[in-house]
């Protein structure tokens, strides 16, 4: 996959966790869902490299 697919491909993914973090936990901050989505980016880019090409 080249790289500006993959970019596009990891805001959408991160764009996602923020957004299920944010229904699972409703009195989460958006502070709180970036710090959850940056913690958890190293396995969102892992997904995308597995799945290969889109």
């Amino acid at each position: 996959m080249d790289e500006k697919k993959r970019l596009k491909v990891a805001i959408i993914a991160g764009a996602a966790a923020a957004a299920k973090y944010m229904k699972e936990n409703r009195n989460a901050t958006s502070d709180e869902a970036i710090k959850h989505v940056t913690k958890e980016v190293g396995k969102i880019l892992d997904n995308i490299e597995k799945d290969g090409e889109l």
